[in-house]
């Protein structure tokens, strides 16, 4: 993004549609307009607790945090619910070092943080129960017990109620998990009678407090006359409850706009007024103050707006005509027919890599670096501009330079991806400060789809125009198949000299998986194309290949000057990439592949003999394997030992472990090491190390954070340990891989 005079802000949030970001982005844009900077959103869509495949490959459009155009970061952290993913930004945010970086709604060391303050909001909270309405009778629905911010609410709560001789202790305070669910629990408790139920009750959010009033709704409860009830937040959906619900409205409105002060000020020096950050209370009819006129009337107009939006999209043909357009420009056509459908946006951009089409792109994220080229084309712009495609570095677009967008504006970068795979991301452009709505995810999906259909009758068209391929190729991976092998064997044979070794590793995988049912053939086919896509960093010579001789059935083989450390250091390799290869491991676990290897004359070599003796051996080390799973307890510390693999960094507890199985400690030690052969704490050494070869392998992170990424807080000690094992420094095996 090319430096303009207006400073340009990137913020980095998730799941920006929801209640709570939408009110902090709405503060972050109007202060950004009124300073007169550009805004840069970087957000995802889903951003799940737990990690998918699939899914995870969209949180790629944070990478571009690293772009040199954006002069200063704002992180509302408490939007992005999984930990892994908050890590990755914050290390991407920390290569950012000459800029000024403002984090919101989390403590987190080394940055500089602001957040509302919950326990003034609460002590306005209580000051309105106790001098507005005089209760003296008050409970509080609370969060989960572990918070921090539930106990500031608790804190602000207790400290005004005990001022005012109000009786609020331990028995006064129920713990929930902010949704609805712990609401409908304790207004079931009240009604049933098995807790007294007191004049008015206080919840830590609007998602408890209206699971509390629906469900005194459907048992002729009637707030305020039979127990008042206050919610916190104002998230705006109280039109959908009955009776309108009173609430605190936090201002995080105000908490957007100080932070834009907090980095416009760092950015030039100029000293910016002080923003207060305290909320208000939106009074409704679940106390006897009555609601807003004002605030519900401004509520109704933003959900009407939304709905009117939400019924076009339902009614529309979007979906049916975008999925049958033939060519690019078809389709980019139906895109600005139905552009209309995302409520007031005035830039619509697609990007995408120049290769987005092609068949076996790679999902990993060092092949699809920054230095790979992408091309925008242009939906709809504030100006009028032409369509000519612009041509790009992907990072290094600048949003003043989209066709007609006037050089202003601000700007949502969201990824457009595909079971796994990257294939761009998509820029909306709104000139006033505004955030689209829930039902853009829809518009988003469809148009992916749409693209993907695409790619596949283009995909259809090249098989159909390179059918003589299929013949030396594996048509569901895109390796060399038995006889593709054979043949550029044969070919690199007559290129090498007489002395040169024949290496040739073979690898049998997913063992123990039958792939009767037709989801387990789906997911077979993925896990195929997951493998086949980490075995191809394997090879980084014209003499070596990569074949899938049968299902589930993999080569490795090169010519040239190679020995039996070679075997051995790409059978450790091909280790490397199986154990972090995530589908895979979730499916198959940790011990579901082997490996047999062997170096031979490349003269005249007989390759079906090899691989019939390489077989042979691979079926002795099944049979092994096959007798240590049977014993009772294999699977269940199997679980543990692919865990482990997949998640190395985690604070492995031996002790923890054996009371989740309720063994004793020697027990669970001399077991594991029966199993395995190999104790666990040597095995937790080993998953941290594997994964720090996985990563040298395919990434070029450097050693500090590879360190960190497997578990390691001094580097120095894990070079040490890792040379130890491998016998290597992690440099040097990081370059084996170009002269293996």
């Amino acid at each position: 993004m090319i430096h303009s005079k207006r400073p340009a802000i990137g913020i980095i949030t998730a799941r920006a549609t929801e209640s709570e970001q939408k009110q902090i982005l709405s503060g972050i844009l109007t202060q950004a307009e009124k300073i007169g900077a550009d805004a840069v959103i970087l957000t995802n869509i889903y951003d799940y607790y737990q990690y998918y495949a699939e899914i995870e490959i969209e949180n790629k459009i944070y990478e571009l945090i690293a772009s040199e155009k954006l002069d200063g970061l704002i992180l509302t952290a408490e939007s992005i619910n999984n930990a892994a993913l908050t890590q990755t930004i914050l290390e991407h945010i920390k290569n950012r070092t000459k800029i000024p970086v403002v984090v919101t709604g989390a403590e987190i060391e080394g940055f500089t943080c602001i957040d509302n303050d919950v326990k003034s909001d609460f002590i306005d909270i209580a000051h309105h129960l106790t001098d507005v309405h005089g209760f003296t009778k008050i409970d509080m629905l609370a969060g989960y017990e572990w918070h921090d911010s539930n106990q500031l609410r608790i804190e602000g709560m207790r400290s005004v109620l005990n001022e005012n001789g109000v009786s609020f202790d331990e028995s006064n305070v129920i713990y929930g998990n902010y949704w609805t669910d712990s609401g409908e629990k304790l207004a079931m408790e009240y009604i049933n009678g098995t807790r007294p139920i007191p004049e008015a009750v206080v919840c830590a959010n609007d998602y408890m407090a209206f699971g509390m009033i629906d469900t005194f709704f459907e048992h002729n409860i009637y707030p305020p006359r039979d127990i008042a009830v206050i919610g916190y937040e104002h998230i705006g959906d109280r039109i959908y409850h009955s009776p309108i619900l009173t609430t605190y409205r936090r201002n995080r409105y105000a908490l957007g706009q100080k932070a834009v002060n907090m980095i416009f000020s760092e950015i030039t020096g100029t000293p910016m007024e002080e923003i207060p950050v305290n909320g208000c209370m939106i009074c409704g009819d679940t106390c006897s103050c009555g609601v807003n006129r004002n605030f519900l009337g401004n509520e109704l107009n933003i959900v009407r707006r939304i709905q009117l939006y939400n019924n076009m999209n339902y009614s529309g043909n979007f979906e049916q005509r975008s999925s049958s357009c033939r060519s690019l420009d078809e389709y980019i056509k139906v895109l600005r027919e139905f552009s209309f459908l995302i409520r007031d946006v005035e830039g619509i951009y697609l990007c995408l890599y120049e290769n987005w089409c092609s068949q076996g792109r790679s999902t990993s994220l060092e092949e699809n670096s920054n230095s790979e080229t992408m091309v925008c084309y242009r939906i709809i712009s504030p100006e009028e501009a032409d369509d000519k495609p612009l041509f790009f570095t992907r990072g290094s677009l600048c949003p003043s330079e989209l066709p007609g967008s006037g050089g202003k504006g601000f700007y949502y970068f969201v990824s457009i991806f595909s079971a796994g795979i990257d294939l761009g991301h998509i820029i909306l452009q709104y000139t006033h400060p505004d955030v689209y709505d829930p039902i853009f995810i829809d518009w988003h999906q469809a148009a992916i789809n749409a693209l993907c259909s695409l790619q596949m009758r283009n995909d259809i068209n090249l098989l159909l125009e390179c059918r003589n391929l299929s013949e030396f190729h594996d048509s569901a991976t895109g390796l060399y198949n038995k006889a593709g092998l054979i043949h550029e064997l044969g070919m690199a044979s007559k290129q090498r000299s007489e002395n040169d070794k024949l290496l040739v590793v073979l690898i049998r995988t997913s063992l123990f998986n039958n792939d009767i049912r037709i989801d387990e053939q789906y997911t077979a086919v993925r896990i195929d194309t997951e493998l086949a896509e980490n075995f191809r960093r394997l090879a980084y010579n014209s003499n070596e290949f990569l074949a899938k001789i049968s299902d589930k059935l993999y080569a490795f083989a090169a010519v040239g000057n190679y020995n039996e450390d070679n075997a051995e250091l790409i059978i450790d390799k091909i280790n490397a990439v199986i154990c972090h290869s995530p589908l895979y491991i979730q499916n198959c676990g940790i011990d579901s592949s082997v490996c047999a290897a062997s170096v031979s004359s490349a003269a005249n070599a007989d390759i079906d003999g090899i691989i019939r003796n390489l077989n042979e051996k691979i079926t002795d080390k099944i049979r092994q394997l096959s007798e240590k799973r049977e014993d009772p307890q294999y699977c269940t510390f199997l679980n543990t030992r692919s865990k482990m693999y997949l998640e190395p960094n985690n604070d492995w507890d031996a002790q923890k472990i054996c009371r989740d199985y309720h063994l004793s400690y020697g027990h669970f030690r001399a077991t594991y090491k029966e199993l395995f052969d190999i104790s666990f704490h040597k095995d937790l050494i080993a998953s941290r190390i594997t994964y720090a070869k996985y990563l040298l392998i395919t990434t070029s992170v450097s050693l500090s954070a590879i360190a960190y990424k497997c578990g390691y807080d001094d580097e120095k000690y894990f070079m040490r340990q890792f040379r130890q094992l491998t016998g290597f420094t992690p440099n040097n095996y990081r370059d084996s891989k170009k002269s293996s």
